[in-house]
């Protein structure tokens, strides 16, 4: 192991243990703000009905973006792994 590896290992460590120490002492409340009171607002229709029924209905939208994403995830790796051929050069 030579210097700089057994740097980056020490300060690695270093930052772990602040890290934890940070979380240890620190007072995170996470759900303070959701226990207060609500105003809640009426609607005139029945939102969540509607919602359900475009997700239900329209899935194809959702299916036909992942398949979009997935296809980019591909040809991304393919572009990043791809063998360079070297060119001859003639003189």
């Amino acid at each position: 192991m030579d210097k700089i590896e057994a740097a980056g290992i020490i300060i690695s460590l270093i930052a772990i243990f602040a890290t934890l120490i940070l979380i240890s002492q620190a007072n995170f409340p996470a759900f303070t703000y959701a226990t207060g009171n609500w105003i809640k607002i009426g609607t005139s229709e029945d939102v969540g009905l509607g919602t359900a029924n475009f997700i239900w209905n329209y899935r194809f939208l959702d299916l036909v973006a992942q398949a979009v994403v997935l296809f980019g995830a591909a040809v991304g790796c393919l572009a990043i792994l791809r063998e360079e051929k070297e060119e001859e050069k003639h003189a």
